[in-house]
C-alpha cells in the first residue's frame, strides 16, 4: 500500500473513532475497548503513511505539515493508550478529528523541504521534541476543560457533557501529571539540541531555542508554584495556555513563515 491509501484508511478510522467518542459523551457511559482498538489502528496506519511519505533513502523530510501530523499522531497514540485504563474521551474528541484533518495535508500538499540525513543524536532531539509537544498539547486541552468545569462549579451546577467528566481534583491531578511528563521530555529535547545542533544561527533555530526555553521556564514556574504555593485551577490554566502558545511559536512559527509565506525550504 502507498502513503495515500494507508493515510486514507487512517483518516477513515479517526473519523469512526470520533463518532464513537461523541456517542460516548452524549450517553455519559464509559467507552468500550473497541474505541481504543479503532484509535490504535488509526495510529498504526497514520504512522505507516507518515513513514512512507517522509522517510526515504535520501533522508527525512521534516516540513510544517509532517511535523504537525507527527505531533497529532503522537497525541492520538498517547490518548488511545491512556484510555485503556483512564477515561479521556473529552480529549479524544479533540485529538482524533485533528489528526484526521492534518494528515491529508502531508499526503497531498507537497511543500516539505528536501530530505536531510539525521544522526542518532539529532534524531533523538527531534523525537523528544515531538513527544514533549504532543504531551503538552494534551495537557493544554485538559486545562481548557478544567477551566470550563471550574467556572460551571462556581455558577453552582454542571451542564451538558461536563457532567460526565471526573471531579475537579482528579482533572487537576491529571493535568499536572501531563505537565510533569511534558516538561521532562522538553528538558531532554533542549539538552540534546544544545549537544547535537552545530550552529544555531545557520540552522535557523536560534529563535526557536529562545522561545522553547521561555516555554520551559513558564511550565517550570507552574510546577514550582504548584509544589510551593499550591497553585490550582485558573492560575494553572493561564500558565499552561501561555506556555503552550510560546511553544507553538517555537515549533511552527518560523516554519510557517519559511514554507508558506516565503515558500522556502
Amino acid at each position: 500500500m502507498n502513503a495515500s491509501l494507508t493515510g486514507s484508511i487512517a483518516v477513515a478510522l479517526y473519523i469512526a473513532a470520533s463518532v464513537m467518542v461523541v456517542r460516548v459523551l452524549r450517553r455519559g457511559t464509559p467507552p468500550g475497548r473497541s474505541l481504543a482498538l479503532i484509535a490504535l489502528l488509526a495510529v498504526g496506519f497514520h504512522a505507516t503513511a507518515l513513514w512512507q511519505s517522509t522517510v526515504s533513502p535520501e533522508g527525512v523530510r521534516l516540513g510544517l505539515f509532517s511535523v504537525a501530523s507527527m505531533v497529532t499522531g503522537t497525541g492520538a497514540a498517547l490518548v488511545a493508550l491512556a484510555s485503556l485504563y483512564r477515561r479521556l474521551e473529552w480529549i479524544s474528541a479533540l485529538v482524533f478529528p485533528l489528526s484526521a484533518l492534518v494528515l491529508p495535508a502531508v499526503l497531498w500538499l507537497d511543500i516539505a523541504p528536501a530530505p536531510e540525513k539525521l544522526g542518532h543524536g539529532l534524531a533523538a532531539h527531534v523525537l523528544l521534541s515531538i513527544l514533549a509537544f504532543a504531551v503538552l498539547a494534551v495537557a493544554t486541552a485538559q486545562s481548557v476543560f478544567l477551566l470550563i468545569q471550574h467556572r460551571q462549579l462556581k455558577e453552582g451546577h454542571i451542564r451538558g457533557i461536563m457532567g460526565s467528566f471526573p471531579p475537579v481534583q482528579t482533572m487537576e491531578r491529571m493535568l499536572f501529571e501531563l505537565i510533569w511528563t511534558g516538561v521532562l521530555l522538553l528538558t531532554g529535547a533542549i539538552v540534546t539540541g544544545f549537544i547535537y545542533l552545530d550552529d544555531l544561527i545557520a540552522q535557523h533555530v536560534a529563535h526557536k531555542t529562545v522561545l522553547t526555553l521561555l516555554a520551559w521556564a513558564l511550565f517550570t514556574v507552574l510546577l514550582g508554584g504548584r509544589h510551593l504555593l499550591g497553585w490550582r485551577a485558573v492560575t494553572a490554566v493561564r500558565l499552561t495556555l501561555g506556555g503552550f502558545v510560546v511553544l507553538v511559536l517555537a515549533f511552527f512559527g518560523s516554519q510557517f513563515v519559511l514554507e508558506i509565506l516565503l515558500e522556502r525550504s
